[in-house]
């Protein structure tokens, strides 16, 4: 993984991080459920992209991945697994 892509990961699991520790504060405070559960579908959302992230980077460096062929085929499972996890 280059560095800038590691980077980019970090920063988003910080912002996921900062995403809890304010859902904590807000049912600390009692705030409105609809406010809680929007924060919990971003803090949710962030982190199933950082999930995807590191399983392309996965698919990516597999070593069984050489010809032209299995490379579109790794892309396909890919966009598969993006569709799966939309929900």
């Amino acid at each position: 993984m280059e560095a800038s892509e590691k980077k980019a990961l970090v920063n988003r699991l910080r912002r996921a991080e900062g995403q809890v520790r304010g859902l904590e504060q807000m049912i600390e405070t009692e705030r409105a459920a609809k406010e809680i559960l929007t924060q919990l579908a971003a803090a949710r959302e962030a982190l199933k992209k950082v999930g995807l992230a590191v399983l392309e980077e996965e698919i990516r460096n597999f070593e069984a991945i050489e010809a032209k062929e299995e490379r579109v085929r790794a892309e396909e499972l890919m966009a598969l697994v993006r569709q799966i996890t939309k929900g």
